[in-house]
């Protein structure tokens, strides 16, 4: 005799007003669906239809680096289920595409954090495709049609054909191997760093705006402030205040991401040694987060 426990551990990274447009929460909410049915290709046509839908990278950097992520870690899913290149060359193609849109938008800024995440999993993806070789992403030949002689007319028979066991389809494994898992806790940590380095250039930013205001404040009593100097200075206050805005709201969501992937890390290698894991992954525009699913045996 066997009880089925569900445990949900939730991730609140609980994004900004605003992030996605509400065409592209329409979207995000259709490919959602269809990941929760387990149909992974319709899902990321539906996240890459939000992504279009915010052609602005400058405007709209937050919500579409959301959706990169989520077509990413997608098509990771689907390669893992499939083992085809097919998912890696079209990831390949969206993160080129968003380095091309942010290094447009950010011309005074090359080494924007954000561009140079695109392109160093770009080349992951590169590095991936290189085990199918160089044509991994060239399309199919077309078939070759042969023409065939007519069959003869056989006797009417009352029997139905046989069926193959090949033409029934596999039910899809509800359990996560243990090597997606550690997949997951990795790229989840990775992010994590990201998110740590994001709060750092908040807090400089900060700082360095708080010193110019400072400097500005500093200046004798007898010598007022010119037009350009007031307003230098609240623009200097405004930025300080977005830096850290950004500061604390990547840092709470690096410790969240943390502890995300030390779990996944840690239930992979629970995984490996015993079979009784499963989990799925689910997130929405106001969050993420994993559900964990544990079978426990007792003895009669």
């Amino acid at each position: 005799m066997s009880m089925l426990h569900t445990f949900a551990l939730f991730l609140a990274l609980a994004p900004a007003s605003g992030v996605l447009s509400p065409e592209a929460a329409e979207y995000n909410a259709k490919a959602m669906r269809f990941y929760d049915a387990g149909q992974l290709a319709p899902a990321v046509d539906e996240f890459y239809a939000a992504f279009q839908s915010m052609p602005d990278a400058g405007r709209d950097l937050a919500g579409r680096e959301q959706l990169v992520g989520a077509m990413r870690s997608t098509l990771l899913d689907l390669h893992e289920q499939t083992g085809e290149a097919a998912p890696i060359c079209r990831l390949q193609n969206i993160l080129q595409e968003h380095a091309d849109a942010l290094t447009a938008a950010f011309p005074n800024d090359p080494d924007k954090l954000e561009t140079r995440s695109a392109r160093a999993r770009h080349e992951e993806a590169t590095q991936q495709l290189a085990a199918f070789g160089p044509d991994a992403c060239q399309p199919p030949p077309p078939p070759v049609t042969a023409t065939l002689p007519a069959p003869e007319p056989s006797a009417p028979t009352s029997e139905p054909p046989p069926t193959s066991p090949l033409a029934a389809a596999k039910p899809p494994a509800d359990v996560i191997p243990p090597r997606q898992l550690k997949i997951a806790g990795g790229v989840t940590l990775g992010l994590s760093a990201v998110l740590l380095g994001v709060m750092t250039y908040g807090i400089i930013t900060e700082a360095s705006q708080r010193a110019r205001v400072t400097a500005i404040n500093n200046k004798p009593a007898d010598c007022p402030l010119t037009v350009d100097e007031a307003v230098a200075l609240q623009g200097n206050r405004r930025q300080a205040v977005s830096g850290r805005q950004l500061a604390i709201g990547t840092g709470i969501a690096a410790g969240l991401t943390a502890a995300l992937g030390t779990t996944l890390l840690v239930l992979a290698r629970r995984s490996a040694r015993a079979k009784r894991w499963s989990a799925a992954p689910w997130w929405s525009p106001s969050g993420a987060g994993l559900t964990l699913h544990v079978k426990l045996g007792t003895a009669r």
